[in-house]
């Protein structure tokens, strides 16, 4: 986590930044077994964020 106190509630702001900050992390883990250019990591990484955040409003499928 990004130091936050867990005995205070986080806005709504610091809660999309550390959401945002997690599957930055899960984007650089993909981009560790993709190769491509150097040029190309950012804008990978950036749609990998996306596509997460993206797949978190989708409604979840059951059995």
């Amino acid at each position: 986590m990004m130091g936050h106190s867990l005995n205070k509630p986080m806005s709504a702001e610091e809660a999309e930044a550390e959401t945002r900050h997690q599957f930055a992390v899960r984007a650089n883990s993909i981009l560790a077994f993709i190769e491509c250019d150097e040029e190309q990591r950012p804008k990978l990484r950036q749609a990998i964020i996306e596509a997460m955040l993206w797949a978190q409003t989708q409604p979840k499928l059951t059995k």
